[in-house]
């Protein structure tokens, strides 16, 4: 069978849209991405338009078009419905994929402008996709439309056929793996560690993060506690590299202050390491409380520092925990499955195009 044409609409630097675009390439679809801003994919025909503030997505709509109208595809995605779920509609090509990613549904953080174009773009899709069900309820409140027409297809993980058990003699280190943007509550846990340290002095945390203006804050608060002897920053990990990242550290810790989803608590969980993370958003769904790891509430120096302190506390708890992440991870999200029930999802809505 010919290769159906697949017009991919997302960001070709987000990690997440190049391994969309690369693993449903390997399942018999032609995939064509079209970026407004940053670099081409060496694997995957790639169209970046030129990123100019703030209107870049109005400005590039009809070169959006034009693209779509020379690559004729059986289908469009859209990752992100604002931006780029505004370019899909302008292609009008049916059907129309959107996957809503988080914050592009926000209702809290987006302008009034952004809120309606994004209500327009789910009405008029004729599907949508969410990673988990927070996001698909929040979806649905934007537009009860939509309800009908969402599917829960989570972002999933590469799963090692063996996991590498922190040994019981080894320190206690542990990584947090966010980048420095206030939402992801690294001020937060710095707080926290100043009483970890109080109980356990030579534990170690690996904040990772591309350096920006928050960066330096984090820094300073770090100094300020005198926690500059336990807290590292090592800068921005590469994605092939995190699962070895992982691997060296006794378990991670997520204190955001709003998480959609959390593919870094699902990775983690991959490695068979326990996860401390808040109890906000979509997290409930990838960390079991008490099973897979521990849930804290927000905004909670204390009460994550509680929880850091009895894993670093308890390894057997700790490596038990890990153990079951694993477990769960690999039954519910193997990138492969994740890359199955996409193409069965596109080969549908395509076949349900032609029909009609």
């Amino acid at each position: 069978m010919a290769k159906r044409r697949i017009l991919i609409f997302g960001w070709s630097d987000s990690v997440h849209v190049q391994r969309w675009c690369q693993g449903l390439s390997r399942r018999n679809f032609e995939i064509k991405l079209v970026s407004v801003g940053g670099e081409p994919l060496s694997s995957v025909e790639t169209v970046n338009l030129p990123r100019k503030g703030k209107l870049s997505y109005l400005s590039q709509l009809s070169r959006a078009a034009k693209e779509a109208k020379s690559f004729n595809p059986d289908l469009v995605h859209a990752h992100y419905a604002a931006g780029n779920g505004l370019l899909g509609l302008s292609s009008r090509v049916r059907p129309l994929l959107v996957s809503v990613w988080g914050s592009d549904i926000d209702k809290k953080s987006n302008s009034l402008i952004a809120r309606l174009i994004t209500k327009r773009v789910l009405r008029k899709a004729d599907h949508i996709t969410a990673t988990g069900r927070f996001l698909k309820k929040q979806a649905e409140s934007i537009t009860s439309s939509a309800a009908h027409k969402i599917s829960i297809i989570p972002f999933g993980v590469n799963i090692p056929e063996s996991v590498l058990e922190t040994e019981e003699s080894t320190a206690i280190k542990i990584c947090f793996i966010k980048n420095h943007r206030p939402v992801s509550g690294a001020d937060i846990l710095i707080k926290a560690m100043a009483e970890v340290k109080k109980e356990i002095p030579d534990i170690k945390l690996s904040m990772t993060g591309a350096e920006n203006a928050q960066t330096s804050r984090l820094k300073k608060l770090t100094e300020k506690l005198g926690l500059s002897d336990i807290i590292q920053f090592v800068g921005h990990i590469n994605h092939s590299e995190i699962y070895s990242f992982i691997k060296e550290h006794t378990f991670m810790v997520m204190p955001s202050r709003a998480e959609s989803f959390g593919v870094a608590a699902i990775e983690s969980s991959a490695c068979a390491r326990a996860v401390v993370a808040s109890n906000v958003g979509g997290v409930p769904e990838v960390v079991i409380d008490g099973k897979t790891g521990i849930l804290v509430e927000p905004e909670n120096p204390k009460a994550l520092a509680k929880a850091i302190i009895e894993l670093a506390k308890n390894p057997d708890r700790c490596r038990e925990m890990g153990r079951a992440g694993y477990e769960f991870v690999k039954e519910n999200y193997d990138w492969e499955k994740s890359l199955e029930t996409m193409s069965e999802l596109y080969n549908r809505l395509i076949d349900e195009s032609e029909q009609n």
